[in-house]
């Protein structure tokens, strides 16, 4: 126990001085993680680090947008500390006696069991649930509009959120998360997981070589983000305890830990670099790694595997999907060649054919484009979402939602080309909501 107060007390001397020598308000911290469910009516608020104060952890406490059990967590960005909270898109910032809101929206719902990360500077949220199914949205927060922002990727896992997200540099590492997609009843796991890169802005699958588990990693277990590592509560065999991603050798380490409730039901937790102290509802400190050696009762179990195929979104095999892949081309090429041999005179107005049978649908010809302008122009909804247009185009029963994109995507270029021919201008127009411009509607404009 003493050693514990030592380290606790050479910790936060870092702290301090870290803050005094940049004349800071705040000490310097990675993150600060404050649990809702605990009580704090006797929470020793002394050992929290310099400028983290009981009205500042209280009057967030009962901020009304606190409406969720996952932790709060409090960052300094560009020299001004901010407060995140999970399934809420509010960004709060501390102005010396109350919280201020600098999100201008009303959205939320969207980022449940959300990892927040700062990178460069910049604000993100990733993930991990919403609107019925697990996702890896990468979302940037907007400091100048007020407003969360999509970063566009390429290749992202469909419906799939990860529980450990890690993030080193300029990737991003989300492991051991599951694919939900509660519509169509979608609810598994999946031992593996993908790396988002920065640079290429694409998402790549990875492959855990480590024992598989007994039981899934339950959702959504707690993970915690470090300079060099990615821990996450993880039961491997009959063990409670930690799984540690080392992130430069891209390893995997285990320890039975019987701390495991105490990081599970904190109060308070604070990390800096690789060190990481979590205080119970006493302000009793317990580390999450040992302070002078973190790895020294972890045991190898594995590695990480890059560049290499693993199943797909859906869990289809490598090798299933090359097939598919190439069915697929093949079917297109005939599919192009028909069209060219039997169709060009009948669609000269129209300047590029379907997509392959599976993506297209029951759509063929000048007259079931008529019929589909009519159906639009009789519509009683001039402005509509993704899916009320799905169920206009009739592709609602498509289980893929690639598919359905790709659907969508190809039906409005052909409406609005037999439109142009017929009036000049387009009938579908793509939009925002102006309720929260993350929502993408379609105005029908005859």
């Amino acid at each position: 126990m003493k050693a514990v107060i030592f380290f606790i007390g050479v910790f936060f001397s870092c702290l301090h001085l870290s803050a005094q020598s940049e004349k800071q308000t705040y000490a310097s911290f990675d993150w600060i993680k404050i649990n809702p469910t605990e009580s704090f009516d006797r929470f020793a608020w002394e050992i929290l680090p310099q400028g983290i104060t009981q009205v500042m952890v209280e009057s967030l406490l009962a901020s009304p947008y606190l409406t969720t059990d996952d932790p709060a967590t409090l960052f300094q960005v560009q020299g001004q500390l901010l407060a995140v909270i999970p399934c809420r898109f509010e960004v709060l910032r501390w102005t010396g006696d109350s919280w201020e809101n600098l999100y201008k929206g009303s959205g939320s719902g969207f980022n449940c069991h959300a990892h927040f990360f700062v990178r460069d500077g910049k604000l993100y949220s990733m993930g991990r649930y919403g609107f019925w199914r697990g996702h890896s949205e990468l979302l940037e927060f907007d400091f100048d509009t007020g407003f969360w922002e999509f970063v566009p990727v390429s290749s992202p896992p469909m419906n799939y959120g990860g529980v450990g997200i890690f993030v080193d540099g300029d990737r991003v590492i989300s492991i051991l998360g599951q694919y939900i997609h509660q519509p169509t009843n979608v609810f598994f796991s999946d031992k593996n997981g993908y790396v988002f890169d920065f640079k290429s802005k694409a998402w790549s699958p990875i492959q855990l070589d480590f024992p598989g588990q007994n039981t899934p990693t339950l959702w959504i277990t707690p993970s915690f983000d470090l300079k060099d590592y990615g821990v996450q509560l993880y039961q491997l065999e009959a063990h409670l305890g930690l799984l540690l991603l080392h992130k430069k050798e891209n390893t995997l380490y285990f320890v039975k830990e019987n701390n495991f409730g105490k990081f599970k039901s904190f109060a308070v937790a604070v990390a800096l670099e690789n060190n990481a102290v979590f205080f119970d509802k006493y302000g009793a400190p317990t580390f999450l790694l040992s302070p002078t050696a973190p790895l020294e009762k972890f045991t190898k179990v594995g590695d990480i595997r890059f560049n290499q195929q693993t199943s797909s979104s859906f869990g289809i095999e490598d090798w299933s999907f090359s097939i598919l892949a190439g069915l697929g081309l093949l079917a297109a090429v005939g599919g192009i060649f028909w069209w060219r041999k039997n169709h060009l005179s009948k669609r000269a107005g129209l300047a590029e054919p379907l997509a392959p049978v599976e993506e297209q649908g029951t759509v063929d010809g000048v007259e079931d484009i008529e019929r589909l302008v009519t159906k639009l122009l009789t519509q009683p909804s001039m402005l509509v979402d993704v899916h009320q247009l799905d169920e206009l185009f009739g592709s609602t029963a498509l289980d893929s939602l690639d598919y359905r994109r790709v659907r969508r995507s190809r039906y409005i270029k052909l409406v609005n080309q037999f439109f142009q021919a017929q009036h000049g201008r387009d009938l579908i127009f793509r939009t925002k909501s102006e309720a929260d411009k993350r929502i993408i509607l379609y105005r029908i404009s005859p």
